[in-house]
């Protein structure tokens, strides 16, 4: 009876020790999480937005509503902001059209 009692204790003892050997240790690292994904830029998934549903006709809808425009005006105004000394970085600056001063009579 004393040396089942004993190899019981030892059973659990082993089994103990091996529960909380294995619950200490960090799971292993699959393969594929050492690739890291890299992220869609913005474009891209505006990309993948409206390709989702060609059924959606986005770009009558954006004709219709002048989003196409209003895009070019934001990115022009955003651009115009950025310039140094308030240079047209596209070239298309304002033109004075205004006739020049009279010179003074001598």
């Amino acid at each position: 009876m004393n040396t089942s009692l004993l190899a019981l204790s030892l059973f659990a003892a082993l089994g103990a020790g091996s529960l909380v050997a294995g619950c200490a240790s960090g799971p292993k690292p699959r393969a594929e999480s050492a690739q890291a994904r890299v992220p869609d830029s913005a474009p891209e998934k505006i990309a993948a937005q409206r390709a989702a549903n060609p059924n959606l006709r986005l770009e009558q809808e954006d004709q219709r509503w002048g989003i196409s425009a209003a895009q070019e005006r934001k990115a022009d105004k955003k651009a115009r902001a950025q310039a140094p000394d308030g240079a047209s970085p596209s070239g298309t600056g304002r033109v004075d059209v205004a006739p020049p001063a009279p010179a003074p009579l001598k």
